[in-house]
């Protein structure tokens, strides 16, 4: 078994859960008019899906470190699939939301898994650049899930789209089943019992540079949730925008991420993951304040919010990944708790932000704006000033 193969399976595990949300966007429209639903009910489907896979991380993680990783991912994999069934058979959104929820625990473990696999096999400087061309792989996810979702919804509707589902978790299944080795090489019997994870837990969460950046990547998780889930409105209100032609922007938008993990892995051996995140921190506040002044300018276009969108790209997953790295890097013999809290923690927060929100929003551009200029410039003030902290430090010492 390859490093190559494991950082591409990765890949394909930590692209899940954006394929699964990027595929339905497109479906928006079909699965409101056939099932008789509200439109802003249906947006639903996003932050139920990321707030039932941030708990599923919590049952995942630390199993993982209990009974290995390709035996947790397995069950997974095969409860998405389950989930995944059930909403292609629904009749009610009510029916469609609770498939969400199965989707997004059993998706949760391919995620931390994932992350899990990397820490077992990488460390330092070399787990956040396999961390970087991991998130380069699960750049296709964004990109092809709209495009694929139009076509799938245009052919045969909603449902086709959940059998495209089906059939991606078919395939990952079949790929751990037939070609995954095991690569947790430290079973941990104790790491089930609650006084050990609760002094796990404890450790990871009293761990300065663990705690900082799970609450930053929490903060930047809420910032790309949050357009997720309210971008088919965004530009059917904004610029008139649905269809195919939305889900071809979303989809060129999509490329910024594997342009930002590219420029991810050169720029770590450059400047290291702290000053590399520090810098796609600065770009994300400066997209932000340039859309929102664009639209009160009156000059934000459809092309113009797409280019920004896509440089926001470049960078929002670049602050996740390295994040990533620098929270579960101290704990390698809990790697699986400490990527599922960080998972749980991240995406809880993004989703119920994000649901929470949904209703003061309804697809208006200039509060939508400024509600990410808020969120991108408390990720750039919070990541300069860990940094200054960090040098005093050192200086002092």
């Amino acid at each position: 078994m390859s490093d190559r193969f494991l950082v591409t399976f990765c890949g394909l595990l930590l692209a899940m859960g954006a394929f699964s949300c990027d595929i339905l966007l497109p479906a928006f429209w079909s699965l409101s008019q056939d099932l008789s639903a509200p439109l802003g009910l249906v947006q639903a489907v996003i932050p139920v899906f990321i707030m039932a896979s941030a708990i599923g991380q919590l049952l995942f993680g630390a199993a993982s470190d209990r009974y290995g990783r390709r035996p947790v991912l397995i069950v997974g994999l095969l409860c998405y699939l389950v989930g995944t069934l059930i909403g292609l058979m629904a009749t009610s959104i009510a029916v469609v939301l609770l498939c969400r929820v199965l989707q997004g625990l059993g998706g949760a473990c391919a995620v931390v898994v994932g992350r899990a696999i990397l820490r077992d096999c990488h460390g330092g400087p070399g787990l956040a650049q396999a961390m970087a061309l991991a998130m380069a792989i699960f750049a296709f996810g964004p990109i092809v899930a709209p495009l694929l979702g139009y076509g799938l919804v245009a052919q045969g509707g909603w449902r086709l789209v959940f059998a495209g589902m089906a059939v991606f978790g078919a395939a990952l299944v079949a790929g751990a089943i037939a070609m995954l080795k095991e690569t947790n090489e430290e079973i941990n019997p104790q790491a089930l019992r609650a006084n050990y994870l609760g002094q796990s837990i404890l450790r990871l969460l009293t761990h300065p540079q663990s705690r900082f950046f799970i609450f930053l990547a929490s903060i930047n998780a809420f910032g790309i949730t949050s357009f997720i889930a309210n971008a088919p409105l965004l530009f059917q209100n904004a610029f008139g925008i649905e269809g195919l032609m939305f889900a071809v922007i979303f989809a060129l938008t999509g490329l910024g991420i594997v342009v930002g993990q590219i420029a991810n892995r050169r720029l770590i051996g450059r400047v290291g993951v702290l000053g590399t995140t520090r810098l796609a921190a600065g770009i994300l506040a400066a997209v932000s304040a340039s859309i929102l002044g664009l639209h009160l300018a009156g000059f934000l276009s459809v092309w113009s919010f797409g280019l920004l969108m896509f440089v926001f790209d470049t960078s929002f997953l670049v602050v996740m990944a390295n994040s990533a790295s620098l929270i579960i890097d101290p704990h390698k013999d809990i790697a699986g708790l400490a990527s599922s809290i960080f998972g749980f923690v991240s995406q809880f927060v993004a989703s119920a932000l994000t649901l929470l929100t949904l209703p003061l929003f309804k697809g208006d551009m200039g509060r939508w704006s400024l509600s990410m200029l808020i969120v991108t410039t408390t990720i750039y003030l919070a990541a300069l000033g860990y940094r200054q902290a960090r040098g005093r430090r050192q200086h002092a010492a």
